[in-house]
């Protein structure tokens, strides 16, 4: 049993400072790499951040916060609990989503540090579990593919093939 309470991933993209932060920050770029969903916020520290969870769907405001917004360096916002739309999306029981909103809300950070004049190191850390929390391995499995599809499409212009058509 794993004692973790963050997930941490590091990438390098060929793109600018600019480009990444409008990446991370503009809804039209953010949907397209969260195939349709993704948070949307105007950006700034204790602003909102809602959240599409169905590409169909409305944006919901699940108490999300943005806590730090330096353009082109540093974005950080909390991360929602457990909703009953997610619930509703897994097929769980009241009894299961009331245990899973026990767990704390965590936060994530997205650090951009310029390569030279063409590459950015993105570090995103997303914090603040409890041991074992069950957010924490949701994460793990999607940060990767999310982050993996933001890098594609900086560098050629196109998403990857991730959701069957």
């Amino acid at each position: 049993m794993s004692s973790r309470s963050e997930f941490v991933y590091v990438t390098v993209i060929r793109a600018t400072p600019e480009r990444l932060w409008q990446a991370l920050t503009d809804p039209a770029v953010i949907r397209r790499y969260f195939e349709g969903t993704g948070p949307e916020s105007d950006w700034r520290p204790g602003s909102p951040v809602r959240w599409k969870i169905n590409p169909n769907g409305e944006f919901h405001d699940w108490g999300q916060k943005v806590l730090e917004a330096e353009p082109q360096r540093r974005l950080c916002y909390t991360w929602h609990t457990y909703e009953p739309e997610i619930a509703e999306m897994f097929g769980w029981s009241d009894e299961r989503l009331a245990e899973l909103r026990k767990e704390r809300i965590s936060k994530v950070a997205f650090e951009l540090e310029p390569l030279g004049n063409a590459a950015v190191k993105l570090t995103v850390v997303h914090d603040d579990f409890e041991p074992d929390s069950e957010m924490l391995k949701g994460v793990s499995e999607g940060w990767p593919v999310i982050l993996s599809n933001l890098k594609t499409l900086l560098e050629t212009g196109e998403t990857l093939p991730l959701s069957a058509e």
